[in-house]
């Protein structure tokens, strides 16, 4: 678990320090970041809402109540390692796509 948050954190510090960067006066020089940024937000909301929906307490508890059983991870090791990589994956390329755009 803690892998996963501090996944999710790191890329959330490097997808800011991007869309800052997309905002300031050189934004027009940011060829290879800009179509990059509007792909990996989109798909990254996608998998965050699905991340969500998955640990939200609410919906799991009533569920696991009916059952019997107490709270557990939701997610089996292949699911995070899946989760791991696709985050790696983004902020690989938008890192890639800043130091393109800077030089």
């Amino acid at each position: 678990m803690n892998d996963l948050m501090d996944s999710i954190m790191a890329l959330q510090t490097t997808f800011q320090q991007v869309k800052n960067l997309a905002k300031g006066p050189g934004a027009t020089k940011l060829i290879a970041l800009k179509p990059l940024l509007e792909s990996s937000s989109l798909e990254l909301e996608e998998e965050f809402k699905r991340i969500l929906q998955i640990l939200q307490p609410g919906l799991r508890q009533k569920a696991k109540k009916k059952l019997g059983q107490r709270l557990k991870w939701p997610f089996q090791k292949a699911d995070v390692e899946q989760i791991l990589q696709l985050l790696e994956r983004h902020k690989s390329a938008l890192i890639f796509a800043m130091n393109s755009d800077q030089m």
